[in-house]
């Protein structure tokens, strides 16, 4: 990937008529962390460069997915770690979901029952989640590009998605054909 230069962020800006106020709204990236940006008086840290960056392309082209947070899914049903394996079955039924992310009482993420780790696993269904879960299932934030989350799909079946540490969505497989089915990717 080509780093773009604080040069090329203002006119890529100016191009496309956004003030360093509203980049800072899409963004969320501090204006004046902006102005030492395009004028080259800091080296921005990559997160900072990639939320500019991300926003700018966005704007660009409004139409494309860009990350996954253009896909995930945000109300993501939960469970505990001594849930019973029968309350996970029954969510999975009643909502027609194939994943579910297993939660500490404070919002950690501990793992992730599936269909396939319930019936793999063959415990029996007044057993305990814990038993079942998958204890690594793969976890990205929320920029993550469609491009990269496609590639890793190929792999596992859905990513849980965080924001500064916290679960904010789960994009499956199914998700991401679904929103390729009407919109193309950035």
């Amino acid at each position: 990937m080509e780093v773009p230069t604080g040069r090329h962020i203002k006119r890529w800006r100016k191009s496309l008529n956004i003030t360093q106020s509203q980049l800072s709204d899409l963004s969320g990236v501090a204006q004046s962390i902006i102005t030492k940006v395009e004028t080259e008086t800091v080296d921005p840290r990559s997160s900072t460069l990639r939320k500019i960056v991300e926003a700018l392309s966005r704007s660009e082209n409004p139409e494309k997915l860009h990350t996954v947070r253009d896909v995930m899914v945000t109300d993501v049903a939960v469970l505990k770690f001594d849930d019973v394996i029968q309350t996970a079955i029954d969510n999975m039924v009643k909502d027609g979901i194939s994943q579910l992310p297993v939660l500490s009482e404070d919002g950690v993420i501990l793992g992730l029952v599936s269909e396939e780790s319930i019936l793999q696993k063959g415990a029996h269904r007044n057993g305990l989640v814990g038993q079942v879960m998958h204890t690594n299932p793969v976890i990205v934030d929320i920029g993550l590009s469609i491009i990269e989350a496609r590639r890793r799909l190929t792999e596992v079946e859905s990513l849980l998605v965080i924001e500064n540490g916290i679960l904010v969505g789960l994009v499956s497989r199914m998700d991401l054909v679904h929103a390729l089915r009407v919109n193309s990717i950035g």
